[in-house]
């Protein structure tokens, strides 16, 4: 049955490149298949050559349940085993796409059936960072009405005190960003201080504050960003350089782009005429890069309903991961595009970012790693967004 789902408004417009995606969706992880996927797949009615791909390719996990039954394993070279030569997925292309397992068959949509029922598109898609590239309005959302043949989502672990407000408050918070009077490292600041004084008015059960926040009654003053002087982007660069570092080391996607943002800011001479001379490249690249990055950062923020995701984690802490999703974005963007690259370097930087933000538990580590490295203090928070 059809349910009315609350979408960003590009939503509608969004369609799978198929085989023309330069960097596959499933390349190099596990496609997790239901029981009921499992056992349609084991009968479907299909060629010898795709029988030997799947009884190949299924493998029970190691502790089966309903939900995660089996996996589809990709191949040695990270490719999943039933894709064809021209990229596209053989299974979809001669048994349609009722055959998929429920990940292929929704990715990248993120469909959340809980008390609101929302849907949106996951960054680490690279047909939505190019949706969202050249769009210059800030994004809206809107309702339409949708059957994804999912069950309802069970209760929450973990619920917030806001009366039923969560979606009301996680809107606000998006237009925080989206105020453009102000350069956009200055917005994150701004969304810092605004989570800061609705988390306060939530723990004080203050209905009223709650009230003048949401209405703009009580206006948040946009904080000030330091003055990029050489001193501080030195100290800005050295943190995001010991960032870089420890995602390097523990995430594939993102390794050889941040091997070469280190290597050029690394590399002997002056860092901070290297960071100027690679910010001017990559304002003549991709000159709307704020904007661009607003839509990134906004589409982020609504797919993993933030702050309210479903764990007991301080709201300061989902700001910190957020805070830490803006840094390594700008920087790979600024590293990789220094000497040469295009547009569709950038979007191939930018998806392989959200590869490993929306498919690790970046932002359960990201924050802590922030705390661990002496950055989870507002002076170098500032430092980071003023890079």
């Amino acid at each position: 049955m059809e349910e009315p789902y609350l979408v960003p408004d590009y939503f509608p417009a969004f369609s799978c490149k198929m085989g023309a995606c330069r960097r596959p969706c499933c390349e190099g992880w596990p496609i997790s298949v239901t029981m009921k996927d499992y056992f349609k797949l084991l009968s479907v009615d299909c060629s010898p050559e795709l029988r030997r791909k799947l009884d190949c390719g299924l493998h029970l996990s190691l502790h089966p349940s309903e939900d995660a039954y089996a996996q589809i394993l990709p191949r040695y070279d990270g490719v999943c085993p039933l894709h064809l030569p021209d990229g596209r997925c053989a299974l979809h292309a001669e048994c349609g796409e009722d055959m998929l397992a429920a990940v292929c068959r929704l990715y990248p949509r993120g469909v959340r059936n809980g008390e609101d029922r929302e849907c949106s598109c996951a960054n680490s898609c690279e047909a939505v960072i190019e949706l969202l590239l050249d769009r210059n309005e800030p994004l809206t959302f809107l309702t339409v009405k949708r059957d994804f043949g999912l069950p309802d989502a069970p209760p929450r672990q973990h619920c917030f005190n806001t009366n039923g407000r969560d979606q009301q408050i996680r809107l606000w918070l998006i237009s925080m960003l989206q105020r453009r009077e102000y350069p956009l490292p200055q917005r994150m600041l701004l969304l810092g201080q605004a989570l800061h004084a609705m988390e306060l008015a939530l723990s004080e059960q203050n209905g009223s504050a709650v009230d003048a926040l949401l209405s703009g009654e009580t206006v948040i003053p946009a904080p000030e960003l330091p003055i990029p002087s050489h001193e501080k982007l030195l100290t800005g660069l050295t943190t995001m350089e010991r960032i870089l570092d420890a995602l390097d080391r523990s995430s594939v996607s993102i390794r050889a782009y941040g091997e070469k943002a280190l290597a050029y800011f690394g590399t002997s001479g002056d860092a901070y005429a290297k960071y100027e001379a690679a910010t001017a490249r990559l304002n003549a690249v991709i000159p709307q890069w704020e904007t661009w990055l607003e839509h990134l950062l906004v589409n982020h923020m609504f797919f993993v309903q933030f702050p309210f995701q479903d764990r007991p984690v301080p709201l300061k802490d989902e700001y910190l991961s957020l805070v830490a999703v803006y840094a390594l974005l700008r920087c790979l963007l600024v590293g990789c595009l220094a000497e040469k690259g295009d547009a569709v370097h950038a979007v191939d930087v930018a998806a392989a970012a959200f590869r490993l933000v929306d498919h690790t538990t970046f932002d359960l580590y990201a924050a802590p790693l922030l705390r661990e490295l002496g950055c989870d203090d507002w002076a170098h928070i500032r430092l980071l967004l003023a890079l």
